[in-house]
């Protein structure tokens, strides 16, 4: 597959942009709603209401998968969003949250707010009504699902200021034995639009090229030549995000795991390196001695080689002698002194 092909692939569908649909996040109130398996009394922000005539089906648990299932059109309407049927395409369009969500039923692909996306559940058609999981509102939304097993109660909630979301892509290339099957990071939700265009291009920009450089390093691999990478997302504020992907790559000689990390700093608008976040050039050493560890023990790589995590702090990792990656935490909280003035709210920012 030559590179141009590939760019394509990448363009398409990490990167397909509709500046019309695209609505800039605002600040919603917070909203709490309570309803239980097979009750059809339930409460929004304390008021209790009974589910009316026109609402034919609740909220459920799938028999198959024992997922909740909830009904799209009541949970969107009594969160004050708006949706649609398109009954030609057979898609349904939710407007909630500055987000146009695009989705069809039995079918993980989507598009939010024009770019291509990959669902972890697909809606379904449960007696002739639209259901999604409470995965859906969770990674669509970012509300807060307790599940109450015993009473079978369900309590959804939903935050006063929506933190920027990571939906994810994929690109995909199988042929025989030689192929990739990689997990591209979409970000919406930022306040500035040029930025999150911008941004989301050189995500996929950057996963192109490593594709790119992969396929051409094993062009000549006839027996197997695989890549396959997946990313999580261990912090995730309206300040800063953490994306830590994690690459398995086999090929005739070897099998071996990589880990990359990129920490994205939503106020500078840029890609931050571990010695932007402290006050003096010493960082260094003072950052040895909290891991315990000497000066030439710290890898120089160690620049880029981090990332946060809301309940461990910052992690610094490489690889040891061996090809195994180790992982050091250092808690928030001991950070304090050596932090640089903007970025202190790493340390009373509670996570979700």
């Amino acid at each position: 597959m030559t590179l141009k092909k590939l760019t394509v692939i990448a363009v398409a569908a990490g990167v397909m942009i509709c500046s019309s649909v695209y609505v800039g996040m605002y600040l919603n109130t917070n909203d709490e709603m309570e309803f239980a398996i097979g009750k059809e009394e339930y409460t929004i922000n304390g008021s209790t209401k009974i589910f009316d005539e026109t609402v034919k089906n609740l909220p459920i648990i799938d028999e198959k998968s024992q997922k909740l299932l909830i009904p799209l059109r009541w949970v969107m309407e009594e969160l004050k969003g708006n949706i649609t049927w398109e009954k030609q395409t057979n898609a349904t369009v939710i407007q909630y949250q500055g987000k146009n969500i695009r989705i069809e039923t039995d079918k993980q692909k989507a598009a939010v707010n024009g770019y291509s996306v990959v669902l972890k559940d697909p809606p379904v058609i449960r007696n002739g009504c639209t259901y999604v999981t409470a995965d859906f509102m969770e990674e669509n939304f970012d509300t807060n699902i307790i599940w109450d097993g015993k009473q079978k109660q369900i309590t959804l909630r939903t935050e006063a200021v929506q933190r920027p979301i990571v939906y994810k892509n994929e690109m995909i290339y199988k042929r025989e034995d030689r192929c990739y099957d990689v997990a591209v990071p979409v970000i919406i939700g930022l306040n500035d639009s040029n930025y999150e265009k911008s941004l989301n291009h050189k995500l996929s920009s950057d996963i192109t090229d490593k594709i790119q450089y992969f396929m051409t390093e094993n062009q000549k691999e006839t027996v197997k030549s695989n890549l396959k990478a997946d990313y999580t997302t261990p912090y995730r504020s309206k300040e800063m995000l953490s994306i830590v992907f994690l690459a398995d790559i086999e090929n005739q000689q070897q099998k071996r795991q990589v880990q990359q990390t990129i920490n994205i700093d939503f106020q500078t608008q840029k890609m931050i390196k571990l010695g932007d976040l402290f006050r003096k050039k010493d960082y260094k050493q003072k950052l040895a001695k909290e891991l315990r560890i000497s000066l030439k023990e710290l890898p120089e790589q160690t620049e880029e080689q981090f990332y946060f995590d809301k309940d461990r702090g910052l992690i610094v990792f490489w690889e040891n002698e061996y090809g195994v990656t180790q992982e050091y935490a250092i808690p928030f909280v001991e950070m304090k002194k050596m932090l640089k003035d903007n970025y202190q709210y790493l340390l009373v920012q509670n996570q979700p």
